[in-house]
């Protein structure tokens, strides 16, 4: 990942047994320093119902190649 990247993605499965249909996986966004218009330290993008653990590992890895900064418009 670039030097310049705000960010750390990782995969998360949340465990909770009442989720949402469509919150089985997500990415998550560590940030590694303050975004503008973020309140905490992470974001979370929630995937679709039905998408695999290995989808979430490609986009993880996706952005953690070219993902160089978060902007909130």
């Amino acid at each position: 990942m670039s030097e310049s990247a705000c960010f750390k993605p990782r995969v998360v499965e949340p465990v909770a047994i009442d989720r949402p249909d469509g919150l089985g996986l997500a990415i998550e966004l560590w940030l590694s320093r303050p975004v503008d218009g973020i309140a905490g330290q992470a974001v979370r993008i929630h995937l679709r119902r039905g998408a695999r653990m290995e989808e979430a590992e490609a986009l993880r890895d996706l952005l953690h190649a070219v993902g160089t900064d978060i902007v909130v418009t």
